[in-house]
């Protein structure tokens, strides 16, 4: 029980608009949630046959702080989006701490990727969608529309365009002005005098143009910005960086992400000389999982448990290329992730990702491609076939 819940009694509840979609059979319900914070329960009431889909029980997987819009949870084996609030009285509670903003890191900083995320992730962001895409001229002037006739629009379309950004969406307590605070004056220089310890101040460089961060200015601006880089549907969105030369996959886990690490292990990665041209999170469906698992069932033991490891929450999958030419990427970031039983790996690789990140042999941190001929097939899956 979280202490938020002792602001709660028994009666006391969040509800949720909610969604569930099941791929295998196209099946859709479209649901109301209802969440206690007092004891940790919810029941579900199915809005289309008008009655009772299941009844109060306890959710041990759950917690306050998973129920806010836009987030999906986890229900007996069954992904549940919150697509809306269901009354005033939850968007009036949920949203003071649930606020959400929109970020791009810009070409200038995307090298201390793992770094910046450690940094948002310790000032209580939540990251609720991640893409790393390139921008062409038009598509970066349209997302800058409003700042049509400002001197310093030249300069930070040349930059924005001159290599991949990474848009996040974050969710946290009065997010629009925190993230805003902890990015720091627009001008590098100024933020470096004013407040040295702002992200503008660590990573920016000499002008606005190159401050290496963007963010919303109001609730309004989320809602346009999100949209642009995670429009949804059919619609189009920047192109994705994916190279698929001598580069392989890795899937940062749901588990990993959730306790934090993700900044970590990216920074791992990009010390041991690799580097990371693509990344974006995703939220994969049963589904998906056990189509992007195939090759290992009857392979693996527990199947099952390796496909939840894969569910129980958003992953973050990357393309993983070398800082040197000659380095076979596939074998040198197979050999670094280490074997895939972290307690094994902690006995006999312990610098490996997997000794260091994984808690057992499914939740170990990270999936890397097992065998060479899989890693355009794994990224393509990622990166041209699913949709977030």
């Amino acid at each position: 029980m979280t202490a938020r819940a002792k602001d709660f009694d028994y009666r006391d509840k969040l509800s949720f608009v909610a969604e569930w979609h099941d791929y295998n059979s196209g099946y859709h319900k479209n649901f109301v949630v209802n969440y206690y914070p007092s004891d940790n329960t919810l029941d579900i009431f199915d809005k289309d046959l008008d009655r009772l889909y299941l009844k109060r029980t306890t959710m041990d997987s759950l917690d306050y702080n998973d129920m806010y819009v836009g987030n999906t949870i986890r229900v007996y084996g069954r992904q549940i989006k919150l697509t809306d609030y269901a009354d005033c009285k939850t968007k009036s509670i949920v949203s003071k701490t649930k606020e959400r903003t929109f970020a791009i890191l810009t070409p200038c900083v995307i090298d201390k990727l793992g770094e910046i995320i450690t940094q948002i992730q310790e000032h209580g962001f939540h990251i609720n969608r991640m893409r790393m895409c390139i921008l062409n001229r038009r598509e970066a002037l349209e997302f800058y529309e409003d700042r049509r006739g400002d001197s310093s629009l030249p300069f930070l379309l040349e930059h924005v365009i001159s290599g991949p950004v990474v848009a996040m969406e974050l969710v946290g307590k009065d997010a629009v002005s925190r993230w805003a605070e902890l990015m720091g004056p627009s001008d590098p220089i100024e933020a470096r005098r004013t407040q040295p310890e702002s992200l503008r101040a660590v990573y920016g460089r000499d002008s606005s143009a190159t401050s290496g961060f963007h963010g919303s200015h109001s609730a309004n601006d989320v809602n346009r910005e999100a949209n642009f880089f995670f429009p949804g549907g059919n619609s189009k969105i920047p192109t994705s960086t994916v190279q698929l030369n001598n580069t392989t996959c890795c899937v940062v886990k749901p588990h990993a992400i959730t306790e934090g690490k993700l900044g970590y292990i990216i920074t791992a990665i990009t010390e041991a000389n690799f580097k990371v041209t693509a990344a974006q999170m995703f939220y994969l469906s049963n589904a998906d999982a056990d189509e992007f698992l195939e090759v290992y069932k009857g392979v693996v033991t527990d199947y099952h448990a390796k496909l939840c490891s894969f569910v129980d929450g958003p992953c973050v999958a990357l393309e993983i290329a070398g800082k040197d030419n000659d380095m076979n990427v596939y074998e040198d970031f197979r050999r670094f992730c280490g074997p895939e039983d972290a307690e094994i790996a902690r006995q006999i690789r312990p610098g490996t990702l997997r000794a260091k990140f994984g808690i057992d042999k499914y939740k170990n941190a990270v999936h890397c491609t097992d065998l060479p001929e899989d890693t355009v097939l794994e990224l393509e899956y990622f990166f041209k076939v699913l949709k977030d």
